[in-house]
């Protein structure tokens, strides 16, 4: 059974979570698929975090619950990923550096990972959830482990993943979901740039006009909706929280 808690000042009921990225591998097969999100993925980490902290809490819980990640982990290779490191650090993450440790480019990400998670079934904080973002299926054993605690795992892999590890998590988190609404329409969202100024040429002589009269003071030019207003409005085939329809098979968000 999943603790709730019942947070001090909202009257929030709240699921304590930890995340855990396993960089390299998640980055590596965007990267496959959709360059520009990989871009994405690694660049605006706080906005996907933001996504995930929102995304589907009344399949999983029920109303009145939110999501609190208290714990950011991310593993990443500072050979090959040291542009990414910052973006994760200014969106709260402890980032751990895992070099390449053989000529073959082996690095310790799995292991880190997993000495993180055990340490952290014993935190003073009891963590609700476990989310990994990982299509590795070295980690199904980790899930297996966490399962036996009675801690629910969420996972996040991209691409082919092995039903193993898929069977052994708890609820898979939807690539296409997350793509197309973690990624590809926060690119759409202008909230973060500037609006642009029309600004229309003097006059050189007007007539008098009233209201209702087309150009007249209630005619005034209401600027376009901004893309993201858009996107929200229109319905979308994704279908955000898409609680009618429930988790779809092989228990996905």
């Amino acid at each position: 059974t999943i603790e709730v808690h019942m947070a001090r000042f909202t009257g929030f009921d709240e699921v304590f979570s930890a995340l855990y990225v396993d960089f390299d591998n998640i980055y590596t097969r965007f990267l496959e698929i959709d360059p520009e999100a990989a871009r994405a993925f690694g660049s605006v980490p706080y906005r996907w975090v933001r996504w995930i902290e929102n995304h589907a809490l009344r399949i999983l819980y029920g109303e009145g619950v939110r999501r609190r990640i208290l714990k950011r982990m991310c593993y990443l290779n500072p050979q090959r990923y040291q542009e990414y490191r910052n973006p994760f650090i200014r969106s709260a993450f402890q980032v751990v550096d895992c070099p390449p440790l053989t000529t073959r480019g082996k690095t310790s990400t799995d292991i880190h990972l997993v000495m993180d998670c055990m340490d952290d079934l014993s935190h003073s904080t009891h963590f609700d959830e476990f989310i990994i973002l990982s299509g590795d299926a070295d980690f199904t054993p980790l899930l297996i482990r966490l399962q036996e605690h009675a801690r629910r795992t969420l996972v996040l892999s991209v691409g082919y993943s092995s039903p193993a590890y898929t069977a052994a998590a708890s609820w898979r988190i939807r690539e296409d979901w997350f793509l197309q609404q973690a990624l590809r329409d926060e690119r759409a969202d202008d909230d973060d740039q500037p609006v642009p100024v029309v600004h229309t040429p003097p006059v050189a002589s007007v007539a008098p006009i009233t209201s209702g009269v087309p150009g007249g003071p209630m005619s005034a030019i209401t600027p376009a909706p901004s893309a993201a207003r858009t996107a929200q409005a229109a319905p979308t085939a994704t279908g955000v929280d898409d609680e009618d329809e429930g988790p779809s098979p092989g228990n996905a968000w």
